[in-house]
């Protein structure tokens, strides 16, 4: 019968190409990873690896193997995730970036009466949405276009998810001192379609594509945008350059970015705050979802 060890250990040498740097990747020693190889090609009467001066490679049958070992492997992660999903200590948040819910996620921890073992995963829509359904996150964070809701229901209820809208409100460009709309309140498209942006992410459910899918104008700007997945990286760019950024406002109280204006996009783009889960919240995931719900509230009450 075939064990996760050999199956991980097969996996690796795939993907290293040399049993040298598997075991170094497995902390062990490149001839018990020789072992472990030998008995599993023993054990199916296939030979999996062409061994050579360079290294190794995959045969046929090692491909197709570890098509189905990675298959495994990613079912035996996600059990094991499911597992922690159900202790009540810990709260596990995939998001997009927000400084506003940094701030929410630190008041929530210090207003805690026990120690809460805390996990942030932070990525594009696409990302959280996958890190949910796998179990690797039992809340997962996102702000998504008015247009394009459907399009998100409809695929969280083929992966047997479901959402709430938090709060809603309006799309925004970022930008730094040096652009010359920086002083501008409102921004219109016309305006918008002469600026060079970045980006966090091209996945479908981004906020730039949802504005292409309202504004076609916009597609050129967005697909020549600079890309990046590092919140802060973004932030110094807009705050040293005359480039821009879509945003969303912050709310609780936080500033955006030192150095950093925001202009309201003319006509107005709405934008939701929505929270994504698989299955109904319970213990420190129920209770940050209903605090995050009452901070919002409190919020719309002050403005």
């Amino acid at each position: 019968m075939l064990e996760l060890k050999q199956l991980q250990f097969f996996v690796s040498c795939v993907e290293e190409g040399s049993f040298s740097r598997a075991a170094e990747v497995l902390y062990t020693s490149q001839p018990n990873i020789s072992k472990v190889i030998r008995e599993l090609e023993q054990e199916l009467g296939l030979q999996l690896f062409e061994r050579g001066g360079r290294g190794i490679t995959p045969t046929a049958e090692g491909r197709i193997l570890y098509r189905y070992a990675e298959e495994m492997l990613q079912r035996e992660h996600t059990i094991a995730d499911l597992a922690k999903s159900r202790k009540h200590n810990i709260l596990r948040l995939s998001c997009n970036q927000s400084r506003s819910l940094a701030r929410a996620i630190t008041d929530f921890r210090e207003s805690g009466t026990a120690a809460i073992d805390l996990q942030i995963l932070e990525g594009n829509t696409d990302t959280v949405m996958r890190d949910v359904e796998q179990y690797r996150s039992d809340l997962g964070y996102a702000f998504i276009l008015d247009v394009q809701m459907p399009a998100l229901n409809y695929n969280l209820q083929r992966r047997s998810m479901h959402c709430e809208v938090l709060h809603q409100t309006e799309a925004y460009v970022a930008m730094g001192e040096k652009n010359r709309y920086s002083r501008n309140r409102i921004i219109g498209i016309r305006e918008m379609m002469q600026q060079n942006f970045i980006r966090y992410s091209d996945d479908f459910f981004s906020l730039e594509n949802g504005l292409c899918s309202i504004e076609p104008r916009m597609k050129p700007a967005m697909d020549s945008a600079l890309i990046s997945t590092s919140g802060q990286v973004i932030l110094n760019i807009l705050a040293d350059t005359d480039i821009c950024n879509l945003c969303v406002p912050t709310v609780f109280s936080v500033q955006y970015h030192a150095g950093v204006r925001m202009a309201r996009i003319e006509p107005s783009v709405k934008v939701n705050h929505v929270c994504i889960y698989r299955d109904t919240p319970t213990g420190e995931a129920e209770r940050f979802l209903n605090y995050l719900k009452s901070r919002y509230r409190a919020d719309e009450m002050l403005s």
